[in-house]
């Protein structure tokens, strides 16, 4: 899940001592519509989204957020973006769909087999559990909010506009030395991977998660939060989007 981050610490290059380990503490950087930002602990589901090789949920860090949602929240899924990131590893590894799905897949796995342990450090406070993207996406509800989003997205300029704004700031940044054409397909990868994502959150607000927890923020689905772009489908307009920032300590 490629996202505007509002907080990007990194760990110094210099060794600390054992006694010192470097930690994190998780605070809320912004709620998405502002009229929820103290009511929404009032609920007792919700999600965290994992997006995979994302310096934000390296396991000292995402330990940092599960003890800050164990404080909040009875109950949270935890979505994990293995199949929608076959698009980022096809546009910044250029592996072609079947190799890139794989290792798609395979990375997920991987992030729930080293780090599910952290979450079971807090079952006593919460129940976590987990849910993959590619799961959500083989279900008929999946596929009829992508097929809404994208006719949406053709055919409502401001939309498509917000969309496509947010992957040409994303790979103007992180694609030195593409040609003109290969930065649009990149862009319009990205476009591909903000439709689906946002599809698989309708699908898990219609299974009652109305709250959305993320380490960064995506300008877009904020947006339609607010209160814009008021075509989007109602799960995604009635989602709360709760956006976490990690602070050094």
């Amino acid at each position: 899940m490629p996202s505007e981050v509002t907080s990007s610490l990194t760990i110094p290059k210099t060794t600390s001592p054992p006694s010192r380990r470097r930690r994190y503490k998780t605070e809320i950087a912004f709620v998405s519509p502002v009229s929820d930002r103290h009511t929404f602990e009032e609920h007792s589901n919700c999600f965290l989204g994992i997006s995979l090789e994302n310096s934000n949920f390296r396991p000292i860090k995402v330990r940092s957020m599960v003890e800050w949602i164990s404080r909040r929240f009875s109950r949270c899924t935890v979505l994990v973006g293995d199949s929608i990131h076959r698009i980022t590893l096809e546009s910044t590894r250029g592996l072609c769909p079947p190799e890139a799905l794989t290792e798609a897949l395979r990375l997920g796995r991987e992030f729930i087999d080293e780090q599910a342990h952290i979450f079971d450090d807090f079952r006593d406070r919460t129940d976590f559990t987990f849910i993959n993207c590619s799961e959500v996406q083989t279900s008929d509800a999946y596929q009829s909010y992508h097929r809404a989003l994208r006719d949406y997205f053709s055919q409502d300029a401001n939309f498509y506009t917000s969309v496509e704004a947010f992957g040409r700031r994303y790979h103007s940044k992180h694609s030195n030395g593409a040609s003109e054409a290969e930065l649009e397909r990149r862009i319009q990868m990205s476009s591909d991977y903000f439709l689906e994502e946002f599809a698989i959150f309708c699908c898990l607000k219609e299974r009652g998660l109305p709250v959305m927890l993320y380490p960064g923020s995506f300008s877009t689905l904020s947006e339609i939060a607010a209160g814009e772009h008021e075509g989007a489908p109602k799960e995604l307009r009635d989602l709360i989007v709760v956006s976490l920032k990690l602070q050094g300590r």
